[in-house]
């Protein structure tokens, strides 16, 4: 007899007991209602309220954040007129001057 057989006998002698209380105990392991909360149906009704309002103000607070934030997350244009019509509106702005009419920033 091998060592290999030998071991194989010494945990089919241990087995029966060992691995009864552990298939059990696996069992009851896999339902995981006592590592969370319990059931809604166990609330009162201004718990169920907060509960409710606590989850959407999390599930909101991100997006809301996000969507006020968003000139503050993209750099900003230049916001610059092209070099030919800034020329035609001073030469405009001197035209009007000209004749007597206060300049204006409307064109």
């Amino acid at each position: 007899m091998g060592d290999f057989e030998k071991i194989i006998e010494m945990f089919a002698a241990f087995r029966p007991k060992s691995l009864s209380f552990f298939s059990q105990a696996s069992k009851r392991l896999v339902h995981k209602g006592v590592d969370c909360a319990p059931p809604l149906r166990f609330y009162s009704v201004p718990e169920r309220i907060f509960v409710f309002l606590a989850t959407a103000t999390v599930m909101l607070s991100y997006p809301t954040y996000v969507l006020l934030n968003l000139d503050n997350l993209r750099p900003h244009p230049v916001i610059k007129l092209n070099p030919e019509v800034e020329a035609e509106m001073e030469r405009l702005a001197a035209k009007r001057e000209a004749l007597g009419n206060p300049p204006t920033p409307f064109i």
